[in-house]
Order: C-alpha cells, then structure tokens, then sequence
C-alpha cells in the first residue's frame, strides 16, 4: 500500500500532466485557429492593401512552421520576389519545381521571373524555353523569354516572343510596353513612338510606358510633343532638364514590365 505522501506526489503529478497536456492541446487550437485558412485570409487582405511585404513573409513562414502547404509556400517565394529578394524567393520556390505538384506551373514562371530578376538571362531563356516545350501556347513566358532575350542583346528573337505573346492574349499594354523598349533598344525610335503613342492617346498612363514615349519623342526630337507630356504627368518639375538628360542618355534599359 502506498503511503499517503506518495499517493498525494502521484495525485500531484497525474494532475500536472493531466494540466500539461491541457496546456498542449489548448495552444495547438490556438495554432489551428490562428492558422485557420479565415483567418490567413484575412490578414493577407490587410497586408496586401498596404504593401506590408514584411508581414506577409512572417505570416506564411509561421504557417510552413507548423504544415507544409504549396500554395502557401509559392505565396512566399512570390512575396520575397515581389521586395527584390530573389536569392530567397528561389531557394523556397525549389520543392515547387519538381513532380507534378498542383502549383508546378505557377511556380515555373516565378522561377523565370527570379532568374531575369538576378540578370541570369540565359538561365531565364533556357528555363522558358523547357517551358515552352511543354506548353507552348503560354503566354506570359513568351513575353518573359522576349524579355530575357531583349537584355541578352538578341532584339530579332525579343521581338518575335513578345509578338508571339500577344497573339496569345497577354494584356496588351504590357506587350505593346515592351515592344516599344525593343524597338528603343535598337535605335528605331520612331517606330517606338508610333507603338507608344496611340496607347497614351487611348489613355493608358502606365508609368513605364509614359517614360518610353517621353524617352521616344526626345530621341526622334519631337521635344515640344515630350514636353507637353512631361508637364501633363507632372514627370519632373523642370521639363527642360529631364529633355536636356534623355537627349546624352544613349538608351534606355530597364523599363520592360513583366
């Protein structure tokens, strides 16, 4: 028979581990709750209307903490893309890329986009083009591989990919941009403004495909039309020094949208 000491140290430590385990279960509800696909919803929606990129990150990092999910995972590398990290994007956008995962094709573009964002542009060809192979009515990576292509100096095959890409139904503001960087990028600046102006004149007031007319027209010295657009999008407080710039700037290189 036990002495009355040593059942109350029983009775004491089956309640504490009866407590403990209460403890255990109650956070892991906590977790399920805090986790819960609601609750993830809804402070994605808060972070993303106000660009918290930081937060986003914490949020889906706690999440693969606690379960590996693939969408969830994507979501991540495509946050870390989204700030300029794309040495962090790749690394956790890496178990996406193999097998037949549901989010294998999403995750294939955004390695493309990794790779054109750390100037690995024949890596970014050589990647969309598998793509390609496999899928070949894909769009947005004809306009990624044009755009890789473009920075690799080859404006035959940029141009032929972004055309390629319309006729596969990408937004045409984005394909029409960079057509319009292509034809600045091989000097042919009036073919640039007949491509650029129609879409301002329609009034599309991309930010980046105002900035390629604007550069267009001072090329092909039509300074007046440049000037009156600068003054409309309030580009710079003094017209005649931004004209004065784009006229030494030999060309312009980093206003491909993707």
């Amino acid at each position: 028979m036990f002495s009355k000491v040593t059942k109350n140290i029983l009775l004491c430590s089956l309640a504490m581990t009866i407590s403990a385990c209460s403890s255990l279960s109650l956070k892991k509800d906590k977790n399920q709750e805090q986790f819960s696909d609601q609750s993830i919803s809804a402070k994605e929606s808060l972070y993303e209307s106000t660009r918290n990129y930081s937060a986003l990150i914490s949020l889906y990092r706690d999440v693969l903490k606690t379960r590996e999910d693939e969408m969830i995972r994507y979501k991540l590398a495509e946050v870390y893309y989204a700030k300029g990290d794309s040495s962090s994007s790749l690394l956790y956008l890496e178990p996406l890329l193999t097998g037949q995962k549901q989010v294998n094709d999403f995750a294939r573009t955004l390695q493309v986009k990794n790779l054109i964002q750390r100037a690995m542009y024949k890596d970014a060809v050589s990647v969309a083009t598998a793509i390609l192979n496999k899928s070949p009515k894909n769009g947005e990576i004809y306009n990624l591989r044009g755009i890789a292509y473009a920075q690799l100096g080859n404006l035959q095959n940029a141009e032929a990919d972004i055309n390629k890409a319309r006729s596969f139904f990408i937004n045409d503001v984005v394909a029409v941009n960079n057509l319009g960087m292509i034809y600045i990028l091989n000097g042919d600046y009036r073919n640039a403004v007949q491509l650029l102006l129609p879409q301002y004149l329609n009034g599309i007031k991309e930010p980046r495909l105002v900035h390629n007319l604007v550069f267009a027209l001072v090329k092909s010295n039509e300074l007046d039309y440049a000037k009156d657009i600068i003054v409309k999008e309030r580009l710079n407080s003094s017209p005649d020094d931004l004209i004065n710039a784009l006229k030494k700037t030999e060309r312009a290189s980093s206003a491909v949208r993707k």
